[in-house]
C-alpha cells in the first residue's frame, strides 16, 4: 500500500486518522462522485472528508458499500452545518442516516457561530455514548479555540481551516500543536492556483512532480492532515503520490513566507460572507 495512504495522525484521544484523505466538497453528481470515492478506496484511501452540506453523504455511503472495503476500515469525517446548531442532535442523527452508519469516526462543527456551545456539548454527549470516535471544529481561529477550550469537557481533536501556500496559518498552527490539537487542511492546492506561483513551480521543477504536489508535500511535512478533492482518477492517484520526494527546511521556510496572503474561503471571523 501507499506509505502515505497509509500513515496514520494519532489524535490526542489516542485514534488513529489517516493523514491522508478524499475531500468531497462539490462532488454531487452522484455517477462521476461514486466512481471517484470508489476508486479512491481501491486504490487505497482509508479516509473521506464530507459534510452535510455537501450534500453526498447517500453517494459516499454507496459507494463504500459498492467497494467492498468494511467500514472499520475506512475514517469517515463528517460536520455540523451552522443553521443546524440550535437543533444539533437531529442533524447527528440526519448524518448517521445518511451514510449509513452507527457511528461517525469524526464529527466537525462547521463554523465558529451563534449556539455553537450547545452544539458543541451534544457532540461531547455523542462521543461518550461512542457515537462518535473524535470531534473537533472547523474554522475555528485561535481566540475563538481559546473560547473553546474553557467549556470543553471533552477536548477537540481536529480543527479543519483554509490551509495553503498563501496562506499559511502559522499561528494557529503553533497553537494548536502546542494543546495537542491535530490542523486539516482544505484548499491545499488553491484550486490549482498553486501552479501559478513562481516559487512552487521552480520547486516542482527541480523535483520533477507538480505545483500541487508541491504544496500538499508542504502540508504534509508540517504534520497537516489533507484532503485534496478530485473527481478525476489521475488526479486522485498523483495527489497521493508524494512520497518521492521531500521538500528541504530551507523550502519550507520559503513556502511559509510567500506573501500577500490570500484567503480563498469565507473569513472565520465573519460568518456574514457565509
Amino acid at each position: 500500500m501507499n506509505k502515505i495512504l497509509n500513515h496514520k495522525k494519532i489524535l490526542n484521544n489516542n485514534v488513529e486518522m489517516p493523514q491522508f484523505g478524499l475531500g468531497t466538497y462539490k462532488m454531487t453528481n452522484e455517477e462521476e462522485s461514486l466512481a471517484a470515492v470508489k476508486h479512491a478506496l481501491k486504490i487505497g484511501y482509508r479516509h473521506i472528508d464530507t459534510a452535510h452540506i455537501y450534500k453526498n453523504h447517500k453517494i459516499i455511503a454507496n459507494a463504500i458499500k459498492e467497494s467492498g472495503v468494511p467500514r472499520n476500515e475506512i475514517f469517515i469525517t463528517s460536520k455540523i452545518w451552522i443553521t443546524d446548531f440550535k437543533e444539533p442532535e437531529a442533524a447527528f442523527d440526519r448524518i448517521l442516516l445518511e451514510l449509513e452508519t452507527d457511528y461517525i469516526d469524526l464529527c466537525l462543527l462547521h463554523w465558529f457561530a451563534p449556539d455553537w456551545e450547545k452544539a458543541y456539548k451534544l457532540l461531547e454527549e455523542k462521543y461518550l455514548q461512542k457515537k462518535v470516535r473524535a470531534i473537533g471544529v472547523s474554522n475555528f481561529m485561535v481566540d475563538q479555540l481559546q473560547q473553546l477550550l474553557k467549556i470543553a469537557q471533552v477536548k477537540p481533536t481536529v480543527n479543519q481551516i483554509e490551509l495553503h501556500p498563501q496562506l499559511p496559518c502559522l499561528e494557529i498552527v503553533d497553537f494548536c500543536n502546542k494543546n495537542n490539537i491535530a490542523i486539516t487542511s482544505w484548499q491545499t492546492i488553491m484550486k490549482g492556483e498553486v501552479s501559478k506561483i513562481g516559487e512552487i513551480v521552480e520547486i516542482s521543477e527541480k523535483y520533477k512532480v507538480t505545483p500541487a504536489q508541491v504544496a500538499l508535500r508542504w502540508a504534509w511535512e508540517r504534520g497537516i492532515i489533507i484532503i485534496p478533492k478530485s473527481v478525476n482518477n489521475f488526479r486522485i492517484e498523483e495527489n497521493c503520490n508524494i512520497d518521492n520526494f521531500k521538500l528541504s527546511k530551507e523550502e519550507i521556510e520559503l513556502i511559509n513566507k510567500l506573501s500577500p496572503e490570500v484567503r480563498l474561503g469565507p473569513d472565520p471571523n465573519n460568518i456574514n460572507e457565509l
